[in-house]
């Protein structure tokens, strides 16, 4: 039976430098339920080490992660990469680890990147800086994720910095992105209004929180799935077998819409 899941793709934890400290697995978590999230997807700079806890804490309280990464590409654009399970995703890491720069992260300048548990216990901490470009290019790391049976998204592309448009101008031809997702700040109609290249395709929208109260967004990706799984999403994108994907307003439950 298929039924509406609430989702938020882009998710930031204590990993990723820019990420606030306040975004422990547990911290994390509670802010999914107070906002009815049913589906997330944990996604730090070019790295992974805290999905397990995340998934783990999370499945305490019935809500469903996609085990991702957020990598920043040679052309400077940033995608989000989901993975099937956690191993294909540790594979994936540890290919994208090898790609990016040996420079020492200087936790005074760009913040700690705090390895955790489910309890939030500090592991350690990654001394690589992560917010670095990886030497691969986007269809590198869209071949990758897609050799694991992965979703690959490029991210905010709406956005001055770090995006598709604003680094190239368009989605590349041959690209085929399942989706692309837009900042929360825009909804669907402005965001193909101001570029209109994203006409024709599926988008989503996530809240790409650094911090708790950045989950509590105006609207919300919606899927129409069996299950809060990485397939099912896959299906939802494209449209499949009953399954969708809608962007809807958090304070009526409508379409959002201008």
């Amino acid at each position: 039976m298929l039924r509406w899941l609430k989702a938020d793709l882009h998710v930031h934890t204590v990993l990723s430098p820019c990420a606030e400290l306040e975004m422990g697995p547990r911290a994390i978590v509670a802010a999914a339920v107070a906002n009815g999230i049913g589906l997330l997807g944990i996604t730090d700079h070019n790295a992974w080490a805290n999905v397990p806890a995340v998934t783990a804490l999370a499945a305490r309280e019935g809500i469903a992660v996609l085990a991702g990464m957020e990598v920043q590409t040679r052309e400077e654009v940033h995608v989000l990469c989901f993975f099937p399970d956690l191993a294909s995703l540790a594979a994936a890491g540890e290919e994208i680890r090898r790609h990016l720069p040996r420079i020492e992260n200087r936790p005074e300048v760009f913040g700690d990147q705090v390895i955790v548990d489910a309890e939030e216990n500090i592991l350690g901490f990654e001394n690589r800086l992560l917010l670095n470009s990886v030497d691969l290019s986007l269809e590198d790391v869209r071949d990758l994720t897609r050799r694991a049976g992965g979703l690959f998204i490029p991210a905010h592309v709406d956005r001055p910095a770090f995006s598709l448009l604003a680094n190239l101008g368009v989605v590349p031809p041959g690209l085929e992105p399942q989706t692309l997702e837009i900042s929360s700040r825009l909804t669907p109609e402005e965001a193909k209004r101001l570029f209109p290249t994203l006409v024709g395709y599926s988008l989503i929208t996530s809240s790409d929180a650094h911090r708790l109260s950045d989950l509590a967004t105006p609207c919300a990706t919606w899927f129409h799935v069996a299950a809060p799984t990485l397939a099912e999403v896959v299906l939802a994108l494209a449209g499949r077998e009953g399954r969708k994907v809608v962007i809807m307003s958090n304070s009526d439950e409508k379409p959002c819409s201008s």
